[in-house]
């Protein structure tokens, strides 16, 4: 405990800018970029990165893709991109490149004698009412320090995704259903693809209308409504043993190993020439085209908040390690930090932030730096040695909890709460402006409760009759004092 104990002093220390950066706003990627929002199902929406409580010497990311699913969305419900390639990406030695990959690649199969999606019941994944089939393949590649392929290995090419929920009558246990596509792996470990409840909770309607509080206070008592409320996205949840991740392949000891810390990211991939229709397959020219990232997504928030419009595509193409090269000055002068001073009267400092450039790019020096060099990179850094928190609180680590964002990030982590407290001076001394103001948006918990096991994120409710605006609502308790950081 008393190791626990110093790392938070460490990084509450060190951690003043982290927040400014990764928390204004919306803390999510939600259509961040040009391309991307037209191109939803490249989409990285969120990441996170935490040890499950049932699963420990396990790390578990969930990823998600294409935004504002809605339950109703038919007939041609949402799904995976088969055009596109969907990644995992590990760095464990600090460069900002990856070593691990997992890579999958999806495909549909459509029944041709019938125009639905669907007929009931469909009570299995094979049912012979489910006219359209999609399964996976997960490909685990490693790289060498030079970032060649050293390996590729698939884990499975048959895998299901668990299909859209379409509705009652049509699945009459969802629930069952959707199960039934979670996979065990090989060596350890479980994945599970399909359509989830986005586990992103906001007032994006306060939040992005110049973060206006009026009518709910200060915002820590409840009030706001959770516009992201009853919309599903397209969810990867990949769980794997530690040395799996580690750079030299064992399980974590602690939170001062050398190994315990890893950057995680998502990315999207597509052929550099590709054909929208092109009838009955793909081109010999498009086969024969490279590979090309045209999205990628890790702590939330730094494209939307540091990269200028005309710069956010090319954000989503390039690596984390060109970071610093390509976007390090908008950090260290933060174009956002005078918006909300000029908002919210916060008096925070706007020039020469190297403190964001090491707390959020390079990890926080004996909490979670992956090296002791480390490129100032992008990436969702988690140490796993932090054991998870009996009791979380969602203000994560200015709460107290080490084992909380932005130490990774798990589902039920308040970031825009944090952000607005730490904006308006919650870490910052008193001589350069520190407050410790009760700022909050009024939504504290998802609008679903969190499951304590495998695929931990709910299902997208779909009932007949209702729509995603009748599930946007206040928070179902307002938070009690016990969850606030001191």
């Amino acid at each position: 405990m008393r190791k626990i104990h110093l790392l938070l002093g460490a990084l509450l220390a060190s951690l003043a800018a982290v927040a400014v950066v990764v928390t204004v706003g919306t803390g999510s990627s939600h259509r961040e970029a040009p391309l991307t929002s037209a191109d939803p199902t490249a989409d990285d929406t969120d990441v996170y990165a935490f040890t499950a409580k049932d699963a420990p010497g396990m790390l578990t990311v969930v990823a998600n893709w294409v935004p504002f699913e809605d339950p109703a969305g038919g007939p041609n419900f949402y799904r995976f991109d088969d055009r596109a390639r969907y990644y995992i990406n590990i760095d464990n030695t600090g460069d900002g490149d990856y070593d691990v990959r997992y890579r999958f690649d999806f495909r549909t199969k459509f029944n041709n004698r019938n125009f639905l999606h669907s007929l009931t019941p469909v009570t299995r994944l094979n049912d012979p009412q489910l006219f359209q089939r999609e399964a996976y393949e997960l490909v685990r590649e490693t790289y060498n320090s030079r970032g060649r392929r050293t390996s590729a290995r698939s884990l499975g090419n048959r895998f299901r995704v668990a299909p859209s929920n379409v509705g009652p009558k049509t699945m009459p246990d969802y629930e069952s259903l959707a199960n039934s596509a979670i996979r065990s792996l090989s060596g350890g470990g479980k994945v599970f693809a399909g359509q989830r409840d986005d586990a992103f909770f906001i007032a994006l309607d306060r939040v992005f209308d110049s973060i206006n509080l009026d009518g709910i206070g200060t915002g820590n008592m409840g009030g706001g409504i959770d516009n992201v409320a009853g919309y599903g996205v397209q969810t990867i949840v990949l769980q794997v043993p530690e040395a799996r991740v580690t750079r030299n392949r064992k399980a974590v000891s602690g939170p001062t190993a050398s190994n315990a810390t890893v950057g995680v990211w998502a990315s999207t991939e597509r052929r550099r020439l590709q054909v929208t229709n092109n009838g009955s397959g793909r081109s010999r020219a498009e086969r024969r085209s490279g590979w090309v990232q045209v999205s990628r997504l890790a702590n939330p928030l730094v494209n939307e908040l540091f990269v200028p419009q005309s710069l956010k595509d090319k954000y989503n193409r390039t690596q984390p390690s060109d970071d610093l090269k390509n976007f390090g000055r908008f950090a260290l002068n933060p174009f956002l930090a005078g918006a909300f001073n000029q908002l919210l009267q916060l008096g925070v400092r706007t020039r020469g932030r190297t403190d964001i450039v090491r707390a959020l790019f390079t990890g926080t020096p004996g909490v979670n730096q992956i090296s002791k060099n480390p490129a100032a990179a992008d990436t969702l850094k988690i140490n796993m040695g932090v054991p998870p928190s009996e009791t979380e609180n969602r203000f994560g680590v200015i709460g107290g909890d080490m084992a909380g964002f932005p130490n990774g990030r798990r589902l039920a982590d308040d970031a825009v709460d944090i952000a607005l407290r730490v904006v308006g001076g919650f870490l910052l001394p008193p001589e350069r402006g520190g407050k410790k103001l009760p700022l909050g948006d009024g939504v504290d918990v998802n609008d679903q409760p969190f499951l304590p096991v495998f695929p931990y994120v709910p299902s997208l409710k779909n009932q007949i009759g209702g729509s995603p605006t009748e599930d946007r609502q206040e928070p179902p308790h307002p938070p009690t004092s016990a969850e606030s950081p001191s």
